[in-house]
């Protein structure tokens, strides 16, 4: 798996004039030669899984490491996984304050070309422990505001117990 000039995928074959690759969706590229400006051998002896983990500012980052080392010891001992795994998941710490979340970066070290499943089994485990210890993974909010012309919508109908269909509430009105 390597990356030439801007394209990722696997070679399919070198000869004097081109180098064919495949990429993940099965698109061939053909590069000549003397066109290659770099090549970046993605799988030469070990792979890694490089994960930005995040959560929001309330949690206890230091708690939010342990668990994801727990996490990590756990995928090592699992019987299908722990084969791709060259080295033990490492928490490298704090990485980023974003606009909704504390980025912590993990990274594993893997079998060549196992990173990708390696690193989406850490994420399903992440996601289900972050869940069960009530770890928040924020997202985005967005509020729109616009001045006083932008004011709450009043509620018109009236609950009167019966309505409609069995509805609780009723239509303004005599």
């Amino acid at each position: 798996m390597v990356t030439i000039n801007d394209r990722t995928g696997v070679v399919e074959d070198i000869t004097l004039r081109t180098t064919i690759l495949r990429d993940l969706e099965g698109t061939v590229h053909i590069f000549p030669n003397g066109a290659i400006q770099y090549v970046s051998n993605r799988t030469k002896d070990w792979s890694r899984a490089v994960l930005d983990v995040g959560v929001a500012y309330k949690e206890d980052v230091d708690r939010v490491m342990e668990v994801l080392r727990e996490i990590g010891e756990e995928l090592a001992a699992d019987e299908v996984h722990r084969q791709n795994i060259l080295e033990p998941l490492q928490v490298l710490g704090v990485d980023d304050f974003g606009d909704s979340q504390v980025t912590i970066k993990v990274m594993v070290t893997t079998r060549p070309l196992k990173q990708w499943e390696v690193a989406r089994e850490l994420r399903r485990r992440i996601k289900k422990r972050f869940d069960r210890e009530g770890i928040e993974i924020p997202f985005p909010h967005l509020s729109l505001y616009f001045g006083e012309a932008s004011k709450p919508i009043a509620v018109t109908g009236i609950p009167t117990g019966q309505g409609a269909e069995g509805s609780p509430w009723r239509a303004p009105g005599p």
